[in-house]
């Protein structure tokens, strides 16, 4: 059996190595990395018990192939927040945190995040894997899915469409619907003081996250802006000012605009395409596919070869054909504010 996978990221190539592993032929059309140099977060501390759980998995993956960095996570919560679904996770609750700048009607949770170095363990499995650094087209013919790629048709028994935001622009290109949206996410590189050099943050009340990078450096964000739309004016002196407000004077070195894509429930999709035989997707993920990309495709790769999980990310669940991703809230926020375009 040989699988086609349209895209390299950190789903794609995880496809590509369960896939492999379960005895298919892998071909991988993954274009270019686009992941940053700093290490990505995987975060347990999420409001559905789902979401944990994938992320757990993801976890365990990852450390079959590379050291995995704890640092201390503290989310800042509305004290009225229901902390249920967090406990298969160890964690504590405090009304402060040295250095936290927080008021009555708040808690910090304290638990740990993880830093994996995504990049470099996506390069690694691109060799390994054998994937080319080409783009592909997804078409169509005789109601099955083939790729193009510099102008040749690559074709396999099952195609695997993993691109990122470029998910439901290759669908459409090839006449097909996608339950996903493609949004601007965007990031600022800071230096930092030392006290955020291991410090995860989650501002669940103001409304900003914020990473530790290589020291001194940390990486703080938030919002959303419609696709290819530039960060907007004045993003950068918000982001500051919530820091500021919060934890510690910061220096903007400079800000960066990525792509995201996530499905209306503001999470990720995967599954048989209903209208394709042979096209599986996995996309959504939210700017957060190290999180829970890696336990996706392993479950991708289930249902690919028989064995299907029921779950609440499975692509026939979703009717929604249009929605604004900008007015949808992720999954991993706790609810606790509706900021997203700032």
């Amino acid at each position: 059996m040989k699988a086609v996978v349209l895209g390299g990221g950190v789903a794609g190539v995880f496809i590509g190595y369960f896939l492999k592993r379960a005895g298919f032929e892998v071909v991988g059309i993954g274009g270019e990395v686009e992941y940053p140099l700093t290490s990505l977060v995987v975060t347990l501390s999420m409001p559905h018990e789902s979401d944990i759980e994938l992320a757990k998995r993801s976890l365990e993956i990852y450390r079959e192939f590379v050291s995995v960095r704890e640092v201390l996570s503290i989310d800042i919560l509305p004290r009225w927040v229901d902390l249920t679904p967090l406990s298969s996770i160890q964690y504590e609750v405090v009304d402060s945190f040295e250095g936290v700048r927080t008021t009555p009607d708040e808690i910090i949770v304290v638990s740990k995040d993880y830093l994996v170095p995504v990049r470099k363990l996506v390069k690694s499995l691109r060799r390994e894997l054998g994937f080319r650094e080409d783009y592909g087209v997804l078409k169509l013919r005789d109601g099955k899915a083939y790729v193009v790629v510099k102008g040749r048709r690559v074709e396999g028994d099952i195609v695997v469409l993993a691109a990122g935001y470029r998910n439901s622009q290759l669908a459409e290109e090839a006449g097909l619907w996608l339950p996903l949206r493609p949004y601007e996410c965007h990031a600022v590189l800071y230096i930092a003081p030392r006290r955020l050099w291991s410090l995860s943050i989650g501002d669940y009340v103001l409304g900003w996250y914020g990473r530790p990078a290589t020291p001194p450096f940390y990486i703080a964000g938030n919002g959303c802006g419609n696709h290819v739309s530039g960060v907007s004016s004045g993003y950068v002196k918000k982001i500051t000012n919530l820091i500021k407000e919060r934890v510690s004077f910061v220096y903007p070195l400079y800000v960066k605009s990525g792509r995201c894509e996530m499905g209306p429930h503001g999470g990720p999709v995967y599954g048989r395409h209903p209208d394709v035989e042979n096209l599986y997707i996995l996309g959504g993920l939210d700017g957060y596919g190290s999180m829970l990309g890696p336990a996706l495709a392993e479950r991708l790769t289930s249902l690919i070869t028989g064995v299907e999980i029921e779950d609440e990310y499975r692509i026939e669940n979703f009717t929604q054909r249009q929605f604004d991703p900008c007015t949808v809230a992720e999954r991993h926020n706790w609810g606790a504010y509706k900021l997203r375009n700032i």
